[in-house]
């Protein structure tokens, strides 16, 4: 029963800093610049959100499957695929996360008050030493509050990993595919379990979310 817990888990831990190593130079940039590509660009990005998640795991079965773009390039060239692999169930979840995460890290910041942005600029701080002091230091926390939101998203994530790394006990399983296939096989004992497990977890990121929100809101009225 802990197998599927283990592979939720390795897979929303890696989705999770995939999607924001992906998007933190994105929405930051996008956060403090206007681009003519800036609008097909988040139209991509945030596309997922309002796809259900087996089309977004049909787009990949067509760009990762040996005989399609991707996949055959990666199968000719290395012998590898990431079809029914948890390498493929990491994909498939950072597509589905990266929404909350742009949109996350986004607010957060536009959050930020541009007067201490100025204050550092005209005294020439260059632009690594605002973004590390000036910028991360006053909007960590609803950084924070973002990266937990997408971590949960991951460990819930059942139609496009499914998609694409299908359901394999001991290999690909995780805690939503295998309840699924445990309610279908009458086992809803396990399934329970496995559900309990995951509320819990859901529990305590939104409790932390939550600290973290009110701290926020305190600041900026206390400002």
């Amino acid at each position: 029963m802990l197998t599927p817990v283990l592979h939720s888990l390795i897979i929303a831990f890696a989705s999770t800093l995939l999607a924001f190593l992906t998007m933190l130079p994105l929405s930051y940039y996008f956060a403090n610049r206007k681009s003519r590509f800036q609008l097909i660009i988040e139209i991509i990005i945030l596309l997922p959100l309002v796809l259900p998640p087996t089309v977004v795991g049909l787009i990949l079965l067509n760009l990762f499957g040996k005989n399609d773009l991707l996949g055959a390039f990666l199968w000719n060239n290395f012998n590898y695929s990431f079809i029914f692999t948890l390498a493929g169930a990491v994909i498939a979840t950072t597509i589905i996360i990266l929404p909350i995460m742009y949109q996350g890290l986004k607010s957060a910041f536009l959050s930020i008050d541009h007067d201490l942005v100025w204050a550092a600029q005209t005294l020439s701080a260059n632009a690594r030493t605002i973004f590390l002091k000036i910028i991360l230091p006053n909007c960590w926390q609803p950084i924070l509050a973002g990266i937990l939101l997408s971590f949960c998203r991951a460990m819930g994530e059942f139609g496009a990993s499914l998609m694409v790394a299908g359901y394999i006990e001991g290999k690909t399983n995780t805690i939503a595919s295998s309840i699924y296939f445990m309610v279908q096989q009458g086992n809803m004992r396990t399934a329970i379990y496995l559900g309990l497990i995951n509320v819990i977890i859901g529990i305590f990121a939104l409790m932390i979310i939550h600290i973290l929100t009110v701290r926020q809101t305190n600041l900026t009225r206390g400002m």
